[in-house]
């Protein structure tokens, strides 16, 4: 077996495992949210939730790339309302289980987006995708700071809001 092979195996291991343990019974899904953060209702996203969702596009260096790309995706405030997300603060994973804690007031109508698609095509785990939360750091300097940077979690696969 071919190393590429070997790779593509332990990517959807890891995928399946990180479904499982969300319980996720649709395998299209790429994101879980949980609206309540007691794991009571999981409201499951998949490409297409997602693209269904209004899109919003900006193109953006990062710290993590070398070339300004344009990403695309719905933002983070309407996929919280489609979930029925209430306030609270936001406890986002990543597949390897690497969590970032986020203020529900950085959240803003038209940032931060979930990007699931980078110059117009979906990215892969390789490119740290196939979601990842994107501000648009070229566009204003308050974008441009360590916590901001700390929010842009990549590979993202679950949502948790922490009430109270």
């Amino acid at each position: 077996m071919l190393r590429r092979d070997l790779m593509r195996l332990a990517g959807a291991a890891s995928v399946f495992s990180v479904c499982g343990n969300l319980g996720w019974a649709n395998t299209d899904a790429l994101l879980a949210i949980d609206p309540a953060g007691d794991g009571s209702t999981l409201h499951h996203f998949s490409d297409a939730d997602l693209m269904a969702l209004p899109q919003v596009e900006f193109a953006t260096s990062t710290i993590w790339t070398d070339t300004v790309a344009m990403y695309s995706g719905p933002t983070l405030a309407s996929v919280l309302d489609a979930a029925g997300a209430a306030d609270g603060r936001l406890v986002m994973t990543a597949i390897n289980d690497y969590k970032v804690e986020m203020p529900r007031s950085i959240v803003e109508p038209a940032a931060p987006i979930i990007a699931n698609r980078i110059d117009g095509k979906p990215f892969g785990i390789r490119e740290k995708g196939p979601l990842w939360l994107m501000f648009p750091f070229d566009s204003d300097s308050r974008y441009q700071s360590e916590e901001v940077y700390s929010f842009s979690i990549w590979q993202l696969t679950q949502i948790r809001v922490l009430q109270g």
